[in-house]
């Protein structure tokens, strides 16, 4: 079996991206141009996204970014002007990359079927300019439900990154108990990993 990251972030569901280092940090976002380094996020129904691309030079560059939605609306941290992913992208832009090469997936969370969420998710989401009223759905209780994959997905399309370029997986982690961790189904201490490395 593949060894697990080590644990470089104190993730606290805002919308920090940092470049790895030894040091355990508060963020919710690596990056590294190391060979060899392992990062990755720990989810359980947020969504993992994995990032990769090449700098000028042909230098590899490669980002793990944990996003709920919290830090996918930047809720609750102003002042850059978008959450983590359109900040993981502005990372590998401001080192000369070019966001249409990036490869870039998102992997299982918590989908639109169970994101049951409040007003104010919605309305954090709706300050985003990627934000479609399609991502917004009624739930069998009333209240909204929030399509996270959708919602970064369209942030990744309004940042210029290519569809063809996307390896997202799509599963369900509250529909999926035979593999997948889910802290709305009550498991609060088991986790997935989303993680990535240079060869």
């Amino acid at each position: 079996m593949e060894e697990l990251p080590l644990r470089r972030l104190n993730q606290v569901h805002q919308c920090g991206v940092v470049e790895a280092s030894e040091a355990v940090v508060e963020g919710d976002g690596l990056w590294t141009t190391s060979p060899g380094v392992r990062i990755g996020v720990r989810v359980a129904d947020c969504v993992p996204v994995l990032l990769a691309g090449l700098l000028p030079g042909q230098r590899p560059w490669v980002a793990a970014l944990h996003a709920g939605w919290r830090g996918a609306t930047e809720f609750g941290d102003p002042g850059f002007g978008g959450g983590i992913l359109r900040r993981g992208v502005s990372r590998y832009r401001g080192l000369g990359g070019d966001p249409k090469a990036l490869v870039w997936a998102f992997g299982p969370a918590i989908l639109a079927c169970h994101f049951e969420v409040g007003e104010e998710v919605i309305e954090a989401a709706r300050l985003d300019p990627a934000w479609q009223e399609s991502l917004r759905s009624q739930g069998p209780s009333g209240k909204p439900h929030l399509d996270l994959h959708g919602f970064l997905r369209a942030q990744a399309l309004d940042l210029g990154l290519d569809p063809a370029r996307d390896g997202s997986v799509a599963l369900c982690t509250v529909c999926r108990p035979d593999l997948l961790y889910s802290y709305r189904r009550g498991e609060t201490t088991g986790r997935q990993w989303g993680w990535i490395e240079i060869g």
